[in-house]
């Protein structure tokens, strides 16, 4: 996008015309380059956007150039906002002598979240360590299997919302007592498919040596889940093999 601004402070003609001059007449234009504060910037990219052709200023700020009246100038320097320049139809004169102030440019930052630990991770073990609450006692539901699971570790989430829920208490209790009941609806389900009775069934072991066989046979809670009754049965018989070879 171009943005055209007026000429500043001086505007001196040395070749008075009474007529616009040609498109195709050339431009003798001398310059000084200064800031807002109207201090030399030297070494400003003085640049002929029709021909990519240009010049940089000296370190007076001072710089010359031909050009014709169709072409348009742009001026550029690092933390300045780029000057764009065009006489065109307003063209009156073949020399000028002008002073250009350039404008300083803003930057505008994004905010960024700085932590005092390596990681998320150990910022949010930093925390769990001032956490002195006590952990819920494990619901048990008769009736239902209560053998080794496979532990589901919990994903890491946003810090803010991660320190919101640590530091509250009674939403730490609700979040407790709400995963307790999730939990305990999942074993449940879990113990329909496959329970004691199922495993002493299909193995014909009892008491203790069933014990031992439900410790060796660890069967994923995923597992279960998605399975049916007959690939479960079958996983069951697998480890029942397995188990006679080891005793």
């Amino acid at each position: 996008m171009r943005f055209w601004y007026p000429l500043f402070i001086l505007l001196l003609s040395t070749e008075a015309m009474s007529q616009v001059v040609p498109a195709d007449e050339s431009i003798r234009l001398s310059g000084v380059i200064v800031n807002e504060a109207d201090e030399v910037l030297p070494f400003v990219t003085v640049t002929n956007l029709s021909t990519r052709r240009g010049v940089v200023s000296d370190e007076e700020g001072f710089f010359y150039l031909t050009f014709s009246a169709q072409d348009t100038l742009q001026l550029s320097a690092v933390n300045y906002e780029a000057y764009h320049l065009y006489f065109g139809d307003t063209a009156q004169a073949t020399n000028y002598d002008l002073t250009i102030r350039l404008s300083e440019k803003t930057y505008e930052l994004e905010n960024v979240m700085v932590f005092a630990f390596r990681d998320e991770a150990a910022f949010k073990r930093a925390v769990l360590a001032l956490d002195d609450l006590p952990e819920p006692e494990k619901v048990v539901i008769p009736g239902t299997y209560q053998g080794p699971r496979q532990e589901t570790k919990a994903s890491i989430g946003s810090p803010i919302s991660f320190i919101f829920d640590r530091f509250s208490k009674r939403a730490k209790y609700e979040r407790q007592v709400q995963q307790a009941q999730q939990e305990a609806t999942y074993q449940k389900a879990l113990s329909k498919k496959f329970n004691r009775a199922m495993i002493e069934e299909i193995t014909g072991l009892n008491e203790e040596r069933l014990d031992e066989f439900i410790l060796f046979c660890r069967l994923e809670d995923r597992f279960i889940e998605r399975s049916n009754e007959y690939e479960i049965i079958v996983a069951i018989n697998q480890c029942y093999r397995d188990f006679q070879q080891q005793n």
